[in-house]
């Protein structure tokens, strides 16, 4: 049985289905949905996406790189994570923090 997946892109939203115990990425990437992605192993966050409705289930979350915090706040990795039932998913904004400071002139040289 597929499951449908919209997914919420700054903007954009993309509808695709996701088979049984498939990888929710990897369905994207089969469909041609753009999903932004770099290591597909849980380590680089670029998947990062906050659940809206629905279920996404979370696999091997012990080695990803999630805190037990954002599981609970509904975030998950779309490339460790399957669906159960149809869902709608956010892409997780990253802010950039700002920083302030001076530059200080040391009077070193490098060689």
């Amino acid at each position: 049985m597929n499951n449908s997946i919209k997914v919420l892109n700054e903007g954009n939203e993309h509808w695709f289905e996701v088979d049984d115990k498939e990888l929710i990425l990897d369905a994207a990437i089969r469909q041609q949905v753009p999903i932004p992605y770099t290591c597909r192993n849980g380590t680089c966050r670029t998947c990062l996406y906050q659940v809206v409705e629905g279920t996404l289930v979370q696999e091997d979350a012990d080695i990803c790189m999630i805190s037990e915090q954002e599981l609970e706040a509904g975030r998950r990795l779309l490339c460790m994570s399957t669906l159960q039932g149809d869902a709608v998913i956010e892409k997780v904004v990253r802010k950039r923090r700002r920083t302030e400071g001076e530059v200080t002139n040391l009077g070193a040289s490098a060689i």
